[in-house]
């Protein structure tokens, strides 16, 4: 990005390319800090919300329609032990399966055993 930066800084002589550079000075260099800020928000999840970065779309349940719309959410996980909750965890993962492991890890980090 600072390559092409650098390489628009220079004045063109020839029209059509002047108007080009200017193009790509007013328009596409902005779209390009755009792009590159979504990305690293993705951190290499499929989705996030506009609205809170750090919800991951999934498919909920609750829609009075029954057609199952998208919206931005979060994972719960709870860890129980005779009835008295032990630990908790959240996470952007929309599956319940991939969400285990790392609950796991979490709660005996925390508690030095698994439950």
């Amino acid at each position: 990005m600072k390559q092409l930066e650098g390489q628009l800084e220079e004045r063109p002589k020839d029209k059509p390319l002047k108007k080009a550079v200017r193009s790509l000075r007013k328009d596409l260099l902005h779209s390009l800090k755009k792009y590159e800020t979504q990305q690293a928000l993705l951190c290499g999840r499929n989705s996030y919300s506009k609205t809170d970065p750090d919800a991951t779309f999934m498919r909920m349940k609750e829609d009075h329609m029954r057609n199952g719309q998208l919206k931005p959410g979060y994972n719960v996980q709870i860890g129980t032990e005779n009835q008295f909750i032990v630990g908790y965890s959240l996470h952007q993962r929309p599956k319940d399966t991939r969400c285990l492991k790392p609950h796991l890890k979490k709660i005996k980090a925390e508690l030095r055993k698994l439950p």
